[in-house]
């Protein structure tokens, strides 16, 4: 039985899978972009990606959290979200991984 941690990782993972099948090409150009802000900057958060893209009409904002998943992009800071729908809430901020890392 999953204890409530579990569970919660769970239903996110399942959620994020969901995303990756049904918004796939709205996630890939949001990885391109990502890509490009980090060799520009260094680092790249979903306030940078939210600068330059809109969440299609009728597509749940909850989708940018599978923006960074996968091993393309490394978890190194946080800052706190841009948004005011996100209360200044903390989020992660990214590089790129080597391809070492890969």
């Amino acid at each position: 039985m999953l204890n409530t941690t579990q569970l919660g990782q769970a239903i996110r993972d399942n959620q994020l899978a969901l995303f990756e099948a049904r918004d796939s090409e709205f996630l890939s150009r949001c990885r391109t972009l990502a890509v490009a802000i980090c060799e520009k900057q260094g680092s790249v958060s979903i306030n940078d990606i939210r600068s330059h893209i809109s969440v299609p009409d009728g597509m749940h904002p909850s989708v940018l959290g599978a923006v960074f998943r996968g091993k393309q992009f490394k978890a190194v800071g946080f800052t706190e979200a841009s948004h005011p729908q996100a209360h200044a809430r903390i989020i992660r901020t990214y590089q790129l991984a080597s391809k070492q890392e890969h």
